[in-house]
């Protein structure tokens, strides 16, 4: 998985409190609330496990500021990342069905073409 490099961090959604747990903009992407959950998840995990983000990431064999801009919000991990953190740390972080959540997003507008019946 790609990391979408057009979505600003997710914390520069955040409207009012702190991260990870204060209130998203109203145009907050999915990204931004992916992030949020993932922080939040991760926090608690490393809470639960009494483990550092800096033994989690050498458990996981990613790097300790990677798992600081997940905490902070500062940054979208990679699917790899995710996978090893949740393995080493035996929890879900991903959130279960976050399509539920969204609308889909508008279809693109057609241009008209003369393959697709515009006049010629």
């Amino acid at each position: 998985m790609r990391k979408n490099r057009s979505d600003p961090p997710p914390i520069t959604f955040l409207a009012e409190g702190e991260w990870p747990t204060g209130r998203l903009t109203p145009d907050a992407p999915p990204t931004a609330h992916l992030g949020q959950h993932l922080a939040q998840r991760l926090e608690q995990a490393l809470a639960d496990h009494s483990l550092s983000a800096r033994a989690a990431a050498d458990k996981a064999r990613c790097t300790h500021p990677t798992v600081m801009r997940i905490l902070n919000g500062t940054g979208a991990p990679d699917a790899r990342t995710v996978l090893h953190l949740e393995i080493v740390l035996r929890t879900r972080l991903w959130p279960a069905a976050p399509h539920r959540h969204f609308p889909l997003p508008p279809e693109p507008a057609l241009v008209p073409t003369p393959e697709n019946g515009a006049p010629k």
